[in-house]
């Protein structure tokens, strides 16, 4: 049988998608549609606006930053009864603590973390650093029971880092007072004209419990990045995102909560742009639609200039959904300059007129349009996935042959992976426009790889041939808890391969299903895993005459 060229899946025509509207549009953005809850899913949220210690100023803002962080928690599929809340009284410094051990059981392997504090930071001297500690104020705050330091914090949370498939902590504190001892109480914005319609009284977090620590200038800290990755946490599994760089002083909208969580949540729900065009939401992309909206409240402010978001870890993390409201039909009209042969050696299977709907994780709420739309190259798209990789998880690939002839050589893969899973291969051709699942297909749906058990691609009825153009050819070997739902993508006529579509909306149906278990195909009574999580390794391949 001769063999059949695949399609061309990656044409990077962004530029010329209709846009969903204008830069300073006034439209309201729609609201995203409600999320299935997910059982590995979990979120515990502190918010303290009234403390113990008299001395210690009141938070009106925090207790509406419970609710907001609520809406963060189930845009990220957390169900509500995974959420834990400490709010006031409730938050002393030793049911903190015990909040931690109990999520700590109730976390298994693979499952995702969301913690939100809300209330006062602080800063004590360090002797063993010879700087300063940063720590959070609890309500009992105001002694050493009465507050957890970022070394502490990192300790706590040590056995829970080992498990997730990533961590994601937001501080809504500030670690730095030696301003706020100079400021008038708190006050409008709008100064002597009494408040401005939509902004309400503004007020810093930060309990000044160290008369030396509270000075912004010539101090060191560590961060709880920096604690947690000292304590063997790696970078890319965690994320930290704070309300406040250490020198600066956050602040709060009595009326509305914390600067920080108020527009952290009005991105990550609506208004953050896919600014790479990858067709997903990163945690980069909603720092930066939060810190434009920081920087307008605080536009023509005659006290306070802006504070500045600090994102650290995973910048690259998606922790909600993709960009893009997904089709259920399939897209005619995709080029057909491909860059692998596929030589099949059983008829062609008829594609179905429509791909099945996809899971509630993967839709999602219109965006705000990007003025000049970046285009994003395939292999761009696929370092998307792998930065959503665990990287507890670790996948092997071996080539064969680093360079293919064109019309001669074959590729040759060898798979190796520390857990047993399900084996995913995903490829972006040479021609910079391609983006193929190679891996499973309709010859080949027997994906699944034993722990430590190699396992060798393409299987002898489905060889791929290199067929040009000349160029770099990307894989992404990725190896799931559980299955995904790939034959929701659609696939080309006479090829036994499924692929994305040559635009946003592919690339987010894509990144949607390999990133999401499929619903339903979880068995924990049988001891399978149910994670979202994967392990993934990218390797390239030259292709030459």
């Amino acid at each position: 049988m001769p063999p059949r060229r695949l399609p061309s899946l990656w044409a990077c025509l962004l530029a010329s998608l209709l846009p969903l509207g204008h830069a300073g549009s006034e439209t309201v953005p729609a609201q995203p549609r409600a999320l299935a809850g997910n059982s590995s899913r979990h979120a515990l949220i502190i918010s303290i606006s009234r403390f113990a210690d008299p001395r210690m100023s009141p938070l009106p803002g925090a207790a509406e930053d419970r609710k907001s962080a609520t809406e963060i928690a189930r845009a990220m599929q957390v169900p509500d009864s995974n959420i834990t809340y400490l709010q006031d009284e409730q938050a002393t410094g030793d049911n903190i603590r015990r909040a931690l051990a109990a999520l700590n059981t109730r976390v298994q392997d693979g499952d995702r973390v969301f913690v939100h504090y809300s209330g006062h930071g602080t800063r004590f001297p360090d002797p063993e650093t010879g700087g300063c500690a940063e720590a959070l104020s609890t309500h009992d705050g105001g002694t050493w029971k009465g507050i957890v330091l970022h070394k502490e914090m990192a300790q706590l949370l040590q056995p829970i880092v080992r498990k997730t498939d990533k961590l994601f902590v937001m501080y809504d504190a500030c670690h730095s007072g030696g301003l706020l001892s100079q400021l008038p109480k708190p006050r409008s914005t709008g100064g002597d004209r009494g408040e401005v319609a939509g902004e309400n009284t503004l007020r810093g977090r930060f309990a000044e419990t160290s008369e030396s620590c509270a000075r912004p200038s010539n101090v060191r800290t560590r961060s709880l990045l920096d604690e947690a990755t000292a304590q063997g946490a790696l970078p890319q599994d965690v994320v930290f995102l704070s309300a406040a760089r250490p020198d600066e002083v956050s602040l709060e909208d009595q009326k509305k909560g914390g600067l920080a969580t108020q527009f952290v949540r009005d991105c990550l729900l609506r208004e953050a742009v896919d600014l790479d065009g990858s067709g997903a939401i990163s945690m980069d992309e909603i720092q930066q639609c939060a810190q434009s909206k920081i920087n307008q409240r605080l536009k023509n402010d005659s006290l306070f200039t802006p504070h500045h978001l600090l994102l650290s870890g995973n910048r690259k993390f998606v922790p909600a959904w993709f960009s893009q409201a997904l089709p259920t039909q399939q897209v005619p009209g995709a080029p057909t300059t491909g860059v692998l042969n596929a030589v099949a050696q059983t008829p062609p299977v008829t594609p179905p007129a429509a791909t099945p709907a996809l899971p509630p994780a993967a839709l999602a709420p219109p965006q705000t349009p990007v003025a000049a739309p970046v285009r994003l190259t395939g292999a761009q798209a696929l370092a998307q996935l792998y930065e959503q990789r665990d990287g507890k998880r670790q996948v092997r690939a071996r080539l064969g042959q680093g360079t293919l002839r064109i019309g001669q050589d074959a590729l040759d893969l060898a798979v190796l992976s520390d857990r047993s899973g399900y084996v995913y291969v995903a490829l972006a051709g040479s021609d910079n426009q391609s983006l193929t699942l190679l891996f499973p297909n309709e010859l080949d749906s027997n994906n699944r790889i034993e722990k430590d058990q190699q396992l060798l691609l393409p299987r002898p009825n489905w060889p791929v041939k290199a067929a040009g153009p000349a160029g770099t050819d990307t894989l992404l070997v990725m190896v799931a808890d559980a299955p995904r739902h790939w034959k929701a993508l659609p696939k080309d006529p006479g090829s036994p391969f499924a692929r994305s579509l040559n635009d946003l909306q592919g690339r987010a149906r894509l990144g949607a299903l390999l990133g999401h278990a499929a619903a339903g195909a979880c068995r924990p009574q049988a001891g399978q895993a149910c994670s979202d999580a994967y392990g993934a390794v990218l390797v390239t391949v030259e292709e030459k005459p």
